[in-house]
């Protein structure tokens, strides 16, 4: 059993590597001009700094990769982080689709025909498979690296700490604490409309809600790859879906991470899974017992 004080080391190491990695790209969107309208070129290393501050950690203190989740565990896990991935955001669209007769079908076609897609899956078979198995799969190489630092090294570290309700709060705390630099520097450019504070609270009760499932999940399966899978496919379906729905000044603030109906899925998903908290034992997950070679 690992001691408590050298959790917490691991703990501070991580995060003050992961402060290090990340200032690199909030320098970045504050110093560079057109660094915020070419986010798009900057995100994937982005979203790799907690995995990679996770790795070196690793490396630091163990000598060894082991104990990241690195396992694949039981298939049912990811069934159900495929399945809240779907619901989690189709649900906050269909509400504001009949709530504000939003959905608009030819703004989607026009959105898909500039995908840049093979004519083999352009038909709506082809598209298909594109928004649930190809795009979800090829999310994973940015998901990844995220879900190897938040869910795979961090989150069995402060479960061990702090257990299963703190450790859902204050990752899901850190997680979007994480992201405000990019937001204060891109939202504006995205949303003018929508106050900075209004999308940064609403994307705060999101990842706050959705830390409670992702604690659950990496808990239960023992494994980083069901939250992965839940990251890349969340992602594939919300950009989806976002582009089928109308941009108005009411549906602006309802809609992605950054509006109250994701806020309020998430606070539902935080209820649901902090009811199961007592399943679990605040204990350290080592790869002996399961955390994965």
């Amino acid at each position: 059993m690992v001691s408590a004080s050298r959790t917490k080391w691991d703990v501070w190491t991580f995060l003050t590597l992961l402060l290090l990695f990340s200032s690199v790209f909030y320098a970045l969107v504050f110093l560079v001009a057109d660094a915020p309208k070419q986010w798009g070129s900057y995100v994937l290393p982005f979203m790799w700094c907690p995995g990679l501050a996770a790795l070196v950690t690793k490396i630091l203190r163990d000598r060894s990769f082991r104990g990241l989740g690195w396992g694949w565990g039981r298939t049912r896990y990811f069934l159900i982080a495929y399945g809240l991935a779907i619901a989690l955001c189709l649900l906050p669209y269909l509400f504001v689709w009949f709530a504000f007769d939003a959905f608009s079908r030819s703004q989607l076609i026009e959105v898909l025909s500039k995908a840049g897609l093979p004519s083999a899956l352009r038909g709506r078979a082809g598209l298909l498979v594109v928004v649930l198995v190809i795009s979800p799969l090829t999310g994973l190489i940015s998901s990844a690296g995220e879900e190897i630092g938040w869910r795979g090294f961090l989150v069995p570290r402060m479960h061990a700490i702090v257990g299963f309700t703190g450790t859902s709060l204050l990752v899901g705390l850190l997680w979007a604490a994480w992201h405000y630099p990019i937001n204060i520097a891109v939202s504006p450019l995205y949303r003018p409309n929508v106050p900075l504070w209004y999308s940064n609270a609403c994307f705060t009760l999101t990842v706050i809600g959705i830390s409670f499932m992702h604690t659950w999940l990496r808990i239960r399966s023992q494994s980083l790859w069901p939250s992965a899978l839940f990251h890349a496919a969340g992602n594939t379906f919300q950009g989806v879906l976002q582009a089928a729905t109308l941009e108005t000044s009411v549906t602006s603030y309802l809609t992605t991470e950054y509006g109250a109906s994701f806020a309020i899925a998430g606070l539902l998903v935080a209820f649901l899974f902090w009811k199961q908290r007592h399943e679990f034992q605040a204990e350290y997950i080592r790869s002996g017992a399961g955390a994965g070679a």
